[in-house]
């Protein structure tokens, strides 16, 4: 939509914005962002345009990672609405190449989601973690995957097979 479209009263209709089908709503507070900050922002938010291509993605990703936009990756996840946007940015995490060992938890709770594809996304997170965990958060990690109660059973017996796996 170009600036015309904006301010022609005709031609926008404001009810197509609260349509979830066209349009994902991601806010990500910039209170005191840097430039470098307000460029991340603007790739994790150009992630969820529909219309994005892969190639643009690539380039995102590697921006994303240039950036170590860890932190902001994790936030727009907590903030994010829809199962479906949170898998998108949780994709993001891994294919950015970014290491998230210290948001291991999170990604755990994350892959004991009854949402198939965000658990997925969230167990490559996790399988990709690289940095080193303790054994605390690794037990905490176990636990919380063994008392899972997700409908998605193989999802969660892998990510107890990974978890294991790293306290071994």
């Amino acid at each position: 939509m170009d600036i015309k479209e904006l301010l022609d009263e005709d031609a926008f209709d404001p009810e197509k914005l609260f349509n979830e089908k066209e349009y994902s709503t991601l806010i990500i507070k910039r209170d005191g962002f840097s430039k470098k900050e307000n460029s991340s922002a603007d790739l994790i938010e150009g992630l969820l345009d529909k219309e994005r291509t892969r190639e643009e993605c690539e380039e995102i990703f590697l921006k994303l990672k240039e950036n170590n936009a860890q932190e902001m990756l994790v936030n727009a996840i907590r903030s994010a609405g829809r199962a479906e946007e949170k898998a998108i940015l949780a994709a993001a995490c891994w294919e950015s190449g970014l290491d998230f060992s210290a948001h291991y938890l999170f990604f755990v709770e994350l892959a004991t989601s009854d949402h198939f594809r965000l658990a997925m996304e969230a167990i490559t997170v996790v399988e990709n973690c690289e940095g080193t965990i303790d054994e605390a958060t690794l037990k905490q990690a176990l636990n919380m995957a063994e008392k899972s109660s997700s409908k998605n059973q193989s999802l969660t017996e892998d990510l107890i097979a990974i978890i294991r796996d790293r306290i071994k």
